[in-house]
């Protein structure tokens, strides 16, 4: 009778270890799982800042302007996906893609909604001499 009793505590003790095994790999495997949302934003890049890294819209719906932080992996990019330098879309309208992380709107693309137009401008000079 008292090794039917062990048997049977040693058994319940093996199943409860297992039972308590998956309840926490399933806590862990939920606490693991992250989501984040990326969120757009549209207005004109009224001021950059590369020494802080951030990026001012404004929107005309918006009665303040916002800040964003861009990092080395925010993509800078006209309508058609070609990459643009962050000085080139100065004061042009953009869509903002983003993520919060806490306070701070982390940006991951800023889109121009027109093309980035960079001027080339080239000049000729003739000079004519006369030979007395």
């Amino acid at each position: 009778m008292r090794k039917t009793w062990i048997v049977a505590m040693a058994g319940a003790l093996a199943l409860g270890s297992t039972f308590m095994v998956t309840i926490a790999t399933a806590e862990m495997t939920e606490r693991s799982v992250t989501t984040e949302k990326t969120t757009t934003y549209s207005g004109t890049v009224s001021e950059i800042d590369p020494s802080s890294s951030t990026i001012t819209i404004r929107s005309e719906t918006a009665p303040a302007p916002t800040k964003y932080v861009f990092t080395k992996e925010t993509v800078f990019a006209d309508p058609q996906g070609h990459v643009v330098s962050y000085d080139a879309i100065r004061n042009t309208p953009v869509t903002v893609y983003y993520t919060r992380e806490g306070d701070r709107m982390i940006v991951s693309k800023v889109v121009t909604t027109k093309p980035v137009v960079t001027e080339h401008r080239e000049s000729t000079t003739t000079e004519r001499h006369e030979i007395q």
